[in-house]
């Protein structure tokens, strides 16, 4: 297992280090991150969208409940934004960085980091994630779902929560907020028909509408196919885009304080804001949990094409998004900790989870 998480981390380092060195090497140069943004933004991430919203299928008959989930997800959206607004007042930060700064506080990597957190802390030893992948598979899992009904339900209720907070709490926001205020700091100093044309004409906010329009039909699996290859390329086309725009003086340098203060919001504010509002709202149990959990997660990756299409500040992106993954190994684990389930044995191994789920995506 050591050498496995390890493994994995050399990986996605060795994807940054590549960008930064073809970067070194003048092969790529700052600019060429908006190619990567096009592939992302108009191919891969539409790919990801879709199958996103057909994964809502998959959630079973108490999905009423779970609308708590996304609501929460709003309310905490919201209120980041709001004080990331202010407090990039309060830095007197120029108009492209602020822009990046409220994307950050916003949203969080519920998709890339969420889903694979979610499996490493509550799937089931006797649950394969690729039960559907062949008829063996499943029976081995639904004999194993006999045996451990409880347990099961817990994981069950864990993946439709968090499914419910990534694809409709953050997607939902990410196709429509996100790309009025990129819009907004990116493009004009006012407010206008345009930044809502915007939404409507983004390749991802039309791949969501084919979704629901396709929702209760059958996919043929060759289009499924070659929508999860190209899926699973929008994060490593972000890290190399990563690599190419990262400024590695820049982090104790002039922007060391707005990097902290948006991850700050992001890293601890968010989950306390979650948690609060899950206490309003009457959720509780394993829905809590794996709510406050999405909710701490590291700032969303796409930001960085976000700050690419929208000419917003790519260099502070890169920078804020870098330290928010690896500030985020000393949080989560904090945060897990105080979990009811098993906390001890959950604390134990969340740190080295975080770190081994990075390309699990």
């Amino acid at each position: 297992m050591p050498s496995d998480i390890f493994s994995r981390i050399a990986v996605i380092g060795g994807l940054i280090l590549i960008g930064a060195l073809l970067r070194r090497a003048q092969i790529l140069r700052a600019e060429h991150a908006s190619l990567l943004n096009v592939l992302v933004m108009n191919l891969t991430l539409p790919a990801t969208v879709f199958l996103a919203v057909l994964s809502l299928r998959n959630v079973g008959g108490g999905w009423l409940e779970l609308l708590r989930v996304p609501l929460v997800a709003y309310l905490v959206a919201t209120l980041c934004g709001l004080l990331a607004y202010f407090l990039s007042r309060r830095l007197k930060l120029e108009r492209r960085r602020a822009g990046v700064f409220i994307l950050l506080a916003m949203l969080g990597s519920t998709a890339f980091l969420g889903y694979p957190m979610k499996e490493a802390l509550y799937r089931p030893a006797g649950i394969d994630p690729q039960c559907s992948s062949c008829s063996e598979q499943r029976e081995i899992c639904q004999a194993y779902r006999e045996e451990h009904p409880e347990e099961c339900a817990a994981y069950d209720e864990a993946n439709a929560t968090a499914v419910f907070y990534s694809e409709l709490g953050t997607l939902i926001p990410l196709l429509t907020v996100a790309v009025v205020v990129a819009s907004r700091y990116g493009e004009g100093e006012r407010f206008s028909w345009r930044n809502l044309l915007a939404i409507l004409k983004s390749g991802p906010f039309v791949a969501f509408l084919l979704g629901l329009l396709f929702y209760n039909e059958p996919i043929p699996g060759i289009i499924t196919g070659i929508l999860g290859v190209l899926s699973q390329v929008t994060v490593p086309l972000i890290m190399l885009s990563l690599g190419i725009t990262v400024r590695w003086g820049d982090f104790f340098g002039r922007q060391v304080r707005p990097i902290l203060a948006v991850n700050a919001v992001k890293l601890l504010l968010s989950p306390t804001l979650a948690f609060l509002f899950c206490l309003l709202l009457g959720v509780s149990g394993q829905m809590r949990s794996v709510t406050i959990l999405m909710a701490a997660l590291p700032s969303l990756m796409l930001s960085l094409s976000y700050a690419n299409q929208y000419r917003l500040d790519v260099e502070f992106a890169s920078n804020a998004l870098f330290a928010s993954f690896f500030l985020s190994a000393i949080t989560l684990p904090i945060l897990v900790s105080l979990f009811p389930h098993g906390a001890s044995e959950a604390a134990q191994g969340a740190l080295p989870a975080l770190l081994a789920c990075f390309l699990s995506r």
